[in-house]
């Protein structure tokens, strides 16, 4: 029985999806999708920002317009990147006009359990977690401690590249 009614649902969305293509205004195919703003992201769990101080061994930062990289492997050091994310000031939706400047994986055991965009320029200063397949699940501002972090890193990096 179940069955069947899976075969008529999905019947019914192939059928919905060739009628789609039909609906056409001035030549050009309605796309009702693109006119809906997009879905808030959710804030990062408090409980799993617990789990994660708790069971994390490592966190990388790979940045994408930086001469360097970052890894931390000691407690204090995961501990106080996990403590740059603002859990309590969820972003809901990406500005427009912002781009990720690094990307930080948090590690378990070796094993990359969050990717993470990082935004620390043109005002954009706030993590975006994304799964797989690079889309949003969470996001979250930084705190004052994380954007501090942040800015001694460029600092440091603008010294380290060469005066042309």
């Amino acid at each position: 029985m179940h069955k069947i009614s899976l075969f008529l649902v999905l019947l019914s969305i192939s059928f919905a999806a060739c009628n789609s293509d039909k609906q056409k205004s001035n030549g050009t195919v309605k796309n009702e999708m693109a006119q809906k703003p997009a879905a808030p992201i959710l804030g990062f769990p408090k409980d799993t920002m617990i789990k994660l101080l708790n069971e994390a061994t490592s966190v990388d930062y790979i940045f994408h317009n930086l001469p360097f990289s970052l890894s931390h492997d000691q407690d204090s050091d995961i501990n106080q990147n996990i403590s740059f994310i603002d859990v309590d000031k969820p972003l809901v939706h990406i500005p427009k006009g912002c781009k990720p400047d690094a990307r930080k994986f948090f590690q378990i055991k070796g094993n990359i359990v969050y990717d993470i965009d990082v935004y620390i320029s043109n005002g954009c200063m706030f993590y975006v977690f994304v799964d797989k397949a690079n889309k949003p699940i969470y996001a979250n501002y930084m705190t004052q401690s994380g954007i501090n972090f942040y800015n001694n890193i460029i600092q440091q990096a603008a010294g380290m590249v060469p005066q042309q």
